[in-house]
Order: structure tokens, then sequence, then C-alpha cells
């Protein structure tokens, strides 16, 4: 490694630029109307009797609404980095009182070891007849292995490695051709914790947790603290902590066995975030319940062992499924509210699960990606030793919950059958398309391969349902001053277009291939624009705040009644509402190799699906959630995998032909 002097004049620290970058702009109204009408148009597609309304909506709220503009305008000058910042966190996340299990939380899974050892198989009433079998599914060995707890120790010196380059500021700075990123983002993964509230949550990151020296440890639901560093401020070698994490699994083991659990707190981290705070309350009465909740939100990260395992071990949507809420326990041995959570099945089969709110998922998907790479190369022997601290001695170190009432053993009880609901009203797949990848798009196709995916999608959608679906796709924001994420209204008048013409069968290859390179430069044009700040959906936010919370300027004029039911009328509109009710939530990820599956809750439960997509140069990864037949009233994960697939090979076909290229192996 190089020194500290080489460092400041080889690298700028982290944080360098961050005095320099621009704060994040509010659009002009007129602007802001005028796309947010044309963004309209194929969401009330069939109903012109509702769009001239939303048309009269708007020219009526475009009449009053400066007064709202000038409010946000006087309050941005009041804010410390951002007039979205606070209102955002609160609002998006903070105060929403569902479960942080699938409804928020996201999670990955990372590419398995090749050369793991000592793996556990399935039963052998497994039959490969099985209609289960080909999905994967979930077991409980009830026993943890060597080479689990070995991985984990792995990935815990990796991200501690991680943990020490941020805090000294020696991450590179993300560059655009427009200049610096805010990587502000960054800070927020490592000791950080959401603490439930009535109403609304709070977050947890301070002097004290950034200063820690702990990480927690969960198996079968009990807590346990782990120091990683010394009293001096050493890193504790692979040894002691792998004798740290087999102490700790033994003495679950003989709690287990000897009926001296404690009560699953951690599963109403789960569930409604009210029930998790009047259970908090209760909880931080008690002087060791508190001293532990102190422990945890003063902990850099946890790391969840599990005694599952997934089989077939080769196909990955059961694997998935263990890392988004445990699988055969929905809920259990996670701690939902700490904002980085690695988990480790008994096969050594890991994954990450993130808290949202502090921070968005593209930021811990650039650390863990570097982990799991920095893991994966150093292979983990089973005749080697681990390098150990002279007669090292392991101390368990347990986080009881000790003298749980009745109203909180009730309150578990009302959680676990919760989240086991979500849970199995959940359907999740992998889809991993190798036929092609960026690569190709652009070489062939010759256009963004990110507008390709999103137009994929929507044509998925359509074909799959009938309808047009209102899509949401984040971009970020992070060339601003703690800049965080836009929409982007990927559903426009030209892919709606491209879906019709697409589908219409006297179309030919050429009419097929213009539409979508017209819906690509379409959608390449509105990402610009939300990235730039230049959005819709947040700035229509801060007009309902400025409406709702600021005070009325001192040389404003009084709205009157008429002026009010004109704005509620806008703010209420069915048609706002229905192109916000996002039936495809979307978000890309860079080129990521060794996260195997990446996924997050749909937004609309209704014939909604989230879908996060990596788009590699030889491949295309989708992870994509919804809802089960019957509990998304016709959402269907399956179909819309197969048509995504059909649709992906119908699309190389038409710009082979169009471009008079011979077909390649469409497979």
């Amino acid at each position: 490694m190089p020194t500290s002097l080489q460092q400041q004049v080889e690298q700028p620290h982290m944080l360098s630029q961050q005095s320099k970058l621009p704060r994040l702009p509010i659009p002009p109204l007129k602007q802001t109307i005028s796309k947010y009408l044309e963004s309209i148009v194929p969401v009330a597609d069939s109903d012109p009797k509702a769009l001239a309304e939303a048309n009269e909506r708007a020219a009526n709220f475009a009449k009053v609404a400066d007064r709202l503009q000038q409010r946000l305008i006087s309050y941005e000058k009041t804010q410390t980095n951002s007039w979205l910042e606070k209102w955002w966190l609160e609002l998006a996340y903070l105060s929403s009182r569902e479960g942080l299990c699938i409804n928020s939380n996201y999670w990955v899974s990372f590419a398995s070891d090749p050369n793991a050892y000592g793996l556990v198989s399935a039963p052998n009433t497994i039959l490969s007849e099985n209609p289960d079998y080909p999905k994967g599914r979930i077991w409980d060995s009830g026993t943890y292995s060597e080479f689990q707890l070995r991985r984990a120790v792995k990935y815990i010196q990796k991200t501690l490695d991680y943990k020490e380059r941020i805090y000294e500021g020696r991450i590179p700075i993300s560059m655009t051709k427009a200049g610096p990123l805010c990587m502000h983002q960054y800070s927020c993964i490592f000791g950080m914790t959401r603490i439930p509230r009535p109403g609304c949550d709070e977050l947890r990151q301070d002097s004290k947790t950034l200063e820690s020296r702990t990480v927690i440890v969960i198996a079968d639901d009990q807590i346990y603290n782990v120091e990683v560093y010394d009293s001096a401020g050493h890193r504790k070698p692979d040894g002691d902590l792998e004798d740290e994490l087999r102490a700790i699994t033994a003495d679950v083991a003989e709690r287990r066995r000897i009926g001296e659990l404690d009560p699953a707190i951690t599963v109403l981290t789960a569930g409604h975030r009210d029930r998790w705070a009047t259970a908090y309350e209760r909880l931080e009465k008690q002087p060791a319940n508190h001293a532990t909740l102190v422990a945890i939100q003063e902990s850099l990260f946890a790391v969840s062992l599990d005694t599952t395992y997934s089989d077939p071990p080769e196909l990955i949507n059961a694997h998935q499924q263990a890392m988004k809420c445990h699988g055969t326990r929905p809920g259990h041995n996670r701690w939902y509210d700490k904002c980085a959570t690695f988990i480790f099945d008994c096969n050594g089969v890991s994954g990450y699960l993130g808290e949202h709110s502090p921070c968005d998922a593209l930021i811990p998907a650039y650390m863990i990606e570097h982990v799991s790479e920095a893991a994966g190369q150093e292979h983990i022997d089973p005749q080697a030793v681990s390098v150990r601290t002279h007669n090292y001695c392991a101390q368990v170190n347990r986080l009881r919950f000790v003298d749980v009432d009745s109203t909180v053993r009730e309150l578990i009880e009302e959680t676990e059958k919760e989240v086991e609901l979500a849970a199995h009203s959940s359907v999740s797949r992998q889809i991993r398309f190798e036929n092609y990848g960026s690569d190709w798009i652009k070489q062939v196709a010759k256009v963004s391969p990110d507008a390709y995916a999103q137009l994929a999608l929507q044509l998925t959608y359509y074909r799959t349902h009938g309808t047009f679906a209102s899509v949401y796709e984040t971009t970020i924001t992070c060339q601003f001053l703690h800049g965080r994420t836009e929409t982007v209204r990927s559903l426009t008048a030209e892919s709606a277009d491209f879906m019709r013409i697409m589908c219409d069968r006297a179309s030919s290859s050429i009419d097929k291939y213009e539409a979508l390179v017209r819906a690509s430069k379409k959608h390449q044009m509105l990402l610009r624009d939300a990235s730039m700040g230049n959005g819709i959906d947040r700035h229509i936010f801060g007009l309902r705040m400025a409406y709702h919370r600021l005070d009325p300027l001192p040389t404003e004029l009084p709205l009157s009644e008429q002026e009010k039911e004109d704005i509620e009328s806008f703010f209420n509109d069915p048609i706002l509402a229905k192109s916000t009710n996002f039936q495809l939530s979307t978000s890309g990820l860079f080129p990521a190799y060794h996260l195997t599956h990446t996924g997050f809750g749909c937004v609309a439960a209704e014939r909604g699906y989230g879908v996060n997509y990596i788009i590699e140069p030889k491949r295309i990864k989708f992870g994509t959630e919804g809802k089960t037949m019957q509990a998304g009233n016709g959402t269907d994960v399956e179909q819309f995998e197969a048509t995504l697939r059909q649709t992906l090979v119908e699309l190389k076909l038409v710009c082979e032909q169009s471009n008079q290229i011979p077909a390649g192996n469409t497979g």
C-alpha cells in the first residue's frame, strides 16, 4: 500500500470535491407541467376524457402554482445541502410504515465458491420430477459448517478493508463528462442503523458508531457482539475471527439443545414499523435490553449465519429467496434495520441485505462487488490453517434480550404471521439471458443498452398483460451535492408506438427497428434530463410539500378557496395517481460479474414487477420480483420471464434483419 503522503499526491481525498458540487436545481414550473402532460398521454391511452380533464386540472394549477414555486425557492436557501434531502428521507423512507422485509430492503446473491467443501446435500426424498425442484428449494440442516464460517470471515475482512478505504478517503472520486459525483453516500454504509419510532423512524450514525470495533453476528435469532479490532485498534487475524464464529455457533447449538434461546426479537425488525416501535419502546425501558439495542446500533455491520441451504446448488432462485427473507422461517435471523448485512448459509452461499433509507443501492453495490471479487481471489484451502494469535481465547459476547414481557412476545407472533404471508405472496426470479449483451446492442442495434433493456421490459409487460405499464426507472442525481435519485418516466408516446408496431403483424422489421430507435432516443433524452435535475416527480413532490408544509411568503397573495381547490384537484388527479402507480419499477446496475442475483420488491402489488438488471458485454441479468397470481391479481413472474426471453430474441432478429446482418445464434 502507498504511504499517506503518496496517497495525497496520487489520489485526492474521496470528499475533496464536495464543496465544488452544484446544488440540486428546482426546475422551471412551466417545464415540469409541460413534461408531465406529455408523460401522461400513454398512461391515459384509451381514456381521452380523463386526459382532457388532466390537462384542464394542470392548466388551472399552473395559474396559481408559482406561489408554491416561490415558497420552494425560498426554502431551498435555508437548507444545508438540498431542498429535497430531508423531505425525501422522511417521506420516501422513514415515515413508511410497511415492513422492511421485501417492501423496502433490497437483496443480492454472490457468486458461489467453486472450491467450496463439506457441502450439505438435499434429503434423498427429493426427486427431480418434483415440480418445485427446478426452481430450487431451501432446507434447514440445523448445523453450521467450517467452510461457512471461514467464508464469512473472508468477507468480514474484505469488507473491513473497504470500510477503511472509505474512512481514509481512498475511494476514487466518481467522474462523468459533467464533472465529479457526490461521494457522500459512501459514508452512510457502516455504523448506520434505522431505529423504529411511532409514525416516523430515525437513523443513527455518529462518532460512536463510526469508530466502532465490532460487528454483530446473528445465529438462530441470537445476537453476538464480535470485536474485529483488538484493544490497540489492530485488525484481528482470520484465525481469531474463525475461532470467535466457531464459539458462537457452538454456544447457539448448546442453548438450542437445552432450550435457552432468547425470543426472536429479530423478527420484529422485518414487520410493520409501528408494531416494532411499540415493542422497541417497551424493550428499551429494561436496562439490559437497552444495552443490547445500543450495542447493535454501535456495530459496523451485521453478519447472519444461517443453518439453511439451497438445492439444487447451481440454481440461483432459491439462493435469492434465502437472502431476501431467510426462506424456511421468513423474517428470522436478520436485523433488517442495519444498513449492511452479509448472509452465509451452511454451504457458504452468500449474499447481502441492504436497508435503503441512508443510501441508494448503487453505492453498496459497488462495495459488495469489490468485496466479492477480492474474497473470490483468495481460495479457502481445507488443509490450510488460518493465521491466529498465539494462545488466543475466543470470547463469546452474547447480546441478551431478557425479561421480555407477554406484550412483546405477542407482537413477535403477529409479525411472524405478517412476514410469512408477505414471503409466501412474493415470487422472485433470476433471469440470465446469455445470448448477447451490451457489445451486440451497441454494435448491431446501435442504441443505448439501457434504453434497449427498458423497451424490452415494457414490451414484455404489454404482451403479458395487454396494457401499458407506468414505468419508474431510477437515475442518480449525484452530480449534485447530496443528490440521490430521480424518476425517469420511461413510458412515452414513442415507446407506446414501439410496442404497438412490434405487435402489429403487418409491420416490417424496418418499421419495428425504426420505432425502436425513435423510442430509444426519446428515452435517452428523458434520462439525461432527469439526471440533470430536470425530472418531473421530485419537483411535483416538492410543490406538494410547499403547499402542505411551507408557510406563505410575506409578499405572497393569500390563496382563495378556488385556488386551493385547483391546487388540490391537481395533486389528487386520478391520472397523476395512475402515472405514479409504477407497475414496472426498474433500476439498472453497472456490469457486476460477482453478483448473481439482485432484487427489490415491486411498487405496485397488483400486476406489478420490481426489476433490477445488469447489462454485461455478453449477457443480461434480470432480477424480478412480483406477487403470486392471487396476491397480485394476475401478476405472473414466470410468464413474464418467458415472454422477456422471447422478446429479447425477437428484437435481435429485428435489428439484424433491418441492418442486413446475418443472424447469429439466437438460442
